[in-house]
């Protein structure tokens, strides 16, 4: 009972501070009505199961900012499975009384849904005055709309090596190593890789990639293109992108590529393949690997290594020998969570005050909660040109840990994922989507440009009728 007393006092006391001084300077006025949050996997000070340390931790913070806001709090809980949580959302937007108001965790592959329908409210003019890097506003870019934000620069992706089977296959250096060196580029990379299956056992290949992948992560690092832009204008006819797809033709045609394996119902199994080898350390050198996946491969004691995406014709080194110099080279990510995402119409519940100030209130709102001062004073940092991550844990050498940090300050988003999800951008009578098509040449034997090149009129036929463009 002592240990609650002094538990409830302490609270008090931190409250009674915060809530003084935030009120004090007090931004935005919701003049008493309620806000409706939606904390995915986030804590409810509020609720009854709510742990002793965790009220501690988040009711001050709560309470302060009911104060500082002049608001009250409801937490939303979704009804619908996850799938179905953007149709409730949209239904809801077009009855006229949203679900929620705003969020601290909103899936990106649910945003060109959302957006398509008009259920998202553009909060650029939130974001212009946040400081922040430019990076972490546009990650959420759709069109011209931005809808959210993020507070630190997303894992890229990339390749992982088995070093073990390069180093016994007798190969010079290994892949990060050719990179550090300047060495990444086509040429090198497409001799690099005849080089290293003329040397590795019998059954064992130097590659396997899933053309999804390769559509989403090789062709950034070869001029920032991609299928499709933010904007939805095309980069899968351009040269750059056309190149990056040529490669890997190459690379199948010299023999390079594990072929993929199929189901029981004899169809490409893309993603089961890596796991299938490369994660069990056999038939495979080198392959494409999350960051989630790439503890996998620790517990599974092999001896790898990280190296970036090579770069063709549409990034350029600099300076010879300093992978540091490269320019035009970016790396990408396709899947994130944004914050301060608000649904269209919310203005409604809150009468009196329009719907950009009340936008920009619970952008503030939720950036005030979750991140404290000196949180704040960190994200700012970031937007320094001579930041630089921290190497992150999984990596077991530096070089690994080094490449990944540096390809982080040069990561894009590729929205190919949300506009699949959207189900915009199909092809070939609508029974193509973008993920398909990236896969059509090497499944159908068909040319890479000419098979491209005639999805381009039905995707985008799909982005006009989705309202996208003219």
């Amino acid at each position: 009972m002592k240990k609650l007393v002094c538990l409830v006092l302490a609270l008090a006391m931190v409250l009674s501070l915060v809530s003084t001084a935030l009120a004090d300077e007090r931004k935005f006025d919701l003049q008493g009505n309620t806000v409706k949050l939606r904390m995915w996997d986030a804590v409810n000070p509020y609720a009854e199961d709510v742990s002793d340390v965790d009220k501690a931790t988040w009711l001050p913070r709560y309470e302060a900012i009911k104060e500082a806001y002049n608001c009250d709090f409801e937490f939303y809980t979704s009804t619908s499975e996850w799938d179905d949580m953007p149709a409730e959302w949209i239904l809801s937007v077009s009855g006229g009384a949203p679900a929620w108001h705003v969020t601290n965790n909103l899936s990106s592959m649910w945003v060109m849904n959302l957006a398509a329908n008009d259920a998202l409210t553009d909060i650029s003019p939130a974001l212009a005055e946040m400081d922040m890097p430019q990076a972490f506003k546009d990650a959420s870019l759709s069109g011209e709309a931005r809808y959210g934000f993020i507070t630190s620069f997303p894992g890229p992706e990339g390749l992982v090596f088995n070093r073990a089977m390069i180093e016994e296959a007798g190969m010079e250096y290994d892949p990060g190593e050719m990179f550090a060196m300047g060495k990444w580029d086509y040429e090198s990379f497409f001799n690099y890789m005849v080089e290293l299956q003329s040397k590795l056992p019998e059954g064992t290949y130097a590659f396997f990639i899933d053309p999804n992948y390769w559509g989403i992560f090789a062709p950034p690092a070869n001029g920032g293109v991609m299928a499709v832009y933010p904007d939805f204008s095309l980069g899968l006819t351009s040269d750059e992108y056309i190149e990056t797809f040529e490669l890997l033709e190459k690379l199948i045609a010299a023999g390079c590529v594990r072929p993929v394996n199929r189901d029981e119902n004899g169809e490409p199994s893309y993603w089961g393949t890596p796991g299938a080898t490369f994660d069990q350390g056999i038939e495979v050198a080198m392959t494409h690997r999350a960051g989630w996946q790439m503890g996998t491969l620790n517990s599974n004691g092999l001896d790898w290594g990280f190296v970036p995406y090579p770069w063709g014709s549409g990034a350029t080194l600099g300076e010879e020998g300093n992978y540091k110099s490269l320019e035009n080279y970016y790396g990408a990510y396709y899947d994130t969570g944004y914050t301060g995402s608000v649904l269209k119409g919310v203005e409604v519940d809150f009468p009196g005050l329009d719907a950009e100030y009340v936008t920009k209130a619970l952008v503030n709102l939720m950036y005030d909660l979750l991140y404290d001062e000196d949180q704040k004073a960190d994200i700012k940092a970031k937007a320094d040109p001579d930041y630089m991550p921290e190497p992150e844990g999984q990596f077991a050498d530096e070089l690994s840990g080094e490449l990944h940090a540096w390809l982080k300050l040069r990561t894009r988003y590729n929205p190919i994922a949300a506009i699949n999800s959207a189900g915009l951008g199909m092809s070939y009578g609508g029974e193509v989507s973008l993920y398909g098509l990236t896969r059509k040449p090497f499944d159908d034997g068909t040319a890479i440009r000419s098979t491209f090149e005639a999805a381009v009129p039905e995707i985008e036929a799909s982005f006009r009728d989705a309202g996208y463009i003219e």
